[in-house]
């Protein structure tokens, strides 16, 4: 199993290269930006207030000038946990999928190991690929607080980044599910984004559509996202239905995977 999980990163370490720097780029640029909000509460607060309040409410604009709403708005409510989705998505749908669309799967099934070892060793690497990237924004951030004067708590923090990886945990999950289906790594990657786009808009609207009102308590986004962790601390209910439900996902893609009838071009 080692083999394959290093395997798996050897063949994607480039696309992780470019989410890091990317991840580093966005965390970089807006922590730069903090102090000019921070020196200009007022001015910043009143032209805030000009925004209406649908905007404030789908972007969840709460104290934007302090450490906690900055993060919240700017990087955790969406960035972060959509980069961290992509990241997974694009991993788990390309298990199975992109081994049969590449027609490599004849031979990686010759080896002595068996379909359930593989998938979990490739399980295994995509959830340590978020993890990381998830630590890594949080690493940043303490780095940078001191630099850029900003009040943050390191709990509430942590909080967030677990959230986060929640939720990547949650549509890896969907990811491999899908991929375990497809033969097409395209399609797959395709589905699994667009269930994300879908239940972040749905999300990001549940304050303003009340129609939304019965399925909010249902949306992995609102399980992750809606408790506001950068304000609250730990949403322990919701980190569990996120791990909970990743965890049955990613039985589902092994039990899939296990009988799946393997075609390769």
């Amino acid at each position: 199993m080692r083999i394959l999980f290093l395997k798996t990163w050897r063949d994607h370490w480039k696309s992780c290269l470019a989410w890091t720097l990317t991840l580093t780029f966005l965390i970089v640029i807006q922590m730069s930006i903090f102090p000019s909000v921070s020196k200009n509460k007022s001015t910043m607060q009143s032209f805030l207030d000009t925004f209406p309040d649908t905007i404030r409410k789908i972007f969840r604009m709460q104290d934007y000038t302090s450490g906690p709403g900055f993060l919240s708005t700017e990087l955790y409510s969406m960035m972060i946990p959509l980069l961290i989705i992509a990241v997974g998505a694009t991993w788990g749908a390309g298990a199975t999928a992109e081994e049969e669309d590449e027609g490599t799967a004849d031979l990686l099934f010759t080896l002595p190991i068996s379909r359930t070892r593989i998938l979990i060793s490739k399980i295994l690497a995509t959830v340590s690929a978020i993890s990381i990237l998830g630590f890594l924004a949080m690493a940043l951030i303490l780095i940078l607080r001191g630099r850029v004067d900003m009040e943050i708590a390191s709990d509430k923090l942590l909080a967030a980044t677990f959230s986060s990886i929640s939720l990547g945990i949650f549509f890896t999950g969907i990811s491999f599910v899908v991929g375990a289906f497809s033969r097409r790594k395209g399609a797959a990657v395709g589905v699994v984004t667009g269930i994300a786009l879908v239940t972040f808009l749905i999300y990001s609207l549940s304050a303003l559509v009340e129609n939304f009102d019965s399925i909010t308590p249902y949306n992995p986004m609102q399980w992750g996202l809606g408790s506001l962790p950068l304000f609250n601390g730990f949403d322990v209910p919701g980190i569990l239905k996120l791990l909970a439900g990743g965890v049955v996902l990613l039985v589902m893609a092994v039990v899939v995977f296990d009988r799946k009838d393997i075609n390769t071009p």
